[in-house]
């Protein structure tokens, strides 16, 4: 019996199209038929060839999807890509009889087939997703600031929207997208952009994956008490052989200086792309981060966002 592709949506633009090429060709690698979806906001036709080149044999489409004006003007500035809002127009990039995808960020490596995906049964949450190690709660400072007067349970689990589960049909019947760029819009809106909009729509309504669908960086070390969110041999599972690995924190693998111990992997598979390995960007000191997110910020005010 055939199995049913499993429906893939990433993210991206030109500055990440390498990383872009490798979470791709890691995914299409684990086996499995998958329907990719690239959103973008117009990426170069050098970067999309790269990309496809990039993707060994295997059962996959792939299909692009280019957003016009974003029509998001976040009342707080963040530091934050354009590109983390893209996952907000999944519903319009998917085909209508599509109604489960999993929506990936473009620093994931994909180790294990994403099949299994596709028994999960999702009840009547809009989505599943792992609970974030930085912001477990909605109360945490950084989740959710305005939570007393959004009338949320300051003891709800916050999700990391790095890899998310989505029931599609019930997304567009709901207006997920419509309803996080409103909050986007409103004084409530915090720093932490969609992923924070997706928390406040979806609060209360969404499923808890186990940890190895999203290994964030800090569950592997003690110091940022994942310990405290998952047992013992859950979190175990997770360190040592995780389904999807998410470089979640700087230095990325394609930064020099990286020590994470999924590197060499995500680099063997990066040698295998169009883009080559690319090792040798600096990380951004503190004084390069601080100019970077003085501008950012700068840029939101002249531009409305």
């Amino acid at each position: 019996m055939s199995v049913a592709p499993l429906p893939v949506v990433v993210a991206t633009d030109e500055a990440f199209a390498m990383p872009t090429a490798v979470t791709l060709r890691s995914l299409v690698l684990t086996g499995g038929p998958v329907a990719i979806t690239v959103i973008h906001d117009g990426l170069s036709l050098d970067s999309m060839d790269a990309i496809v080149g990039s993707l060994p044999p295997g059962e996959f489409t792939l299909d692009w999807f280019r957003v016009g004006d974003l029509g998001i003007r976040p009342t707080t500035a963040s530091h934050l890509p354009d590109s983390t809002y893209y996952r907000l127009w999944l519903g319009e990039a998917l085909p209508e009889r599509v109604t489960r995808a999993l929506y990936l960020d473009v620093d994931v490596l994909v180790r294990r087939p994403l099949t299994p995906l596709l028994e999960i049964d999702l009840e009547e949450s809009v989505l599943a997703a792992v609970q974030s190690i930085n912001y477990p709660w909605v109360a945490t400072r950084g989740a959710v600031r305005a939570w007393p007067s959004l009338g949320l349970d300051p003891r709800a689990p916050f999700f990391n929207a790095g890899v998310l589960l989505v029931d599609v049909a019930r997304w567009r019947a709901e207006g997920v997208a419509s309803a996080a760029i409103d909050y986007l819009h409103s004084p409530a809106c915090g720093p932490g952009a969609d992923q924070e909009a997706l928390n406040v729509v979806c609060s209360g309504r969404w499923r808890q994956l186990d940890p190895t669908w999203n290994q964030q960086t800090p569950m592997l070390d003690d110091q940022h008490g994942a310990h405290l969110l998952f047992d013992d041999d859950t979190l175990d599972a997770a360190r040592k052989d995780p389904r999807i690995v998410h470089f979640q924190t700087r230095p990325k693998p394609w930064h020099s200086g990286g020590d994470h111990p999924w590197r060499d992997e995500w680099l063997a598979i990066a040698a295998d792309t169009r883009f080559g390995v690319v090792t040798d960007l600096r990380e951004r000191s503190r004084v390069d981060e601080w100019r970077w997110r003085t501008r950012r910020a700068a840029s939101a005010l002249v531009k409305g966002r």
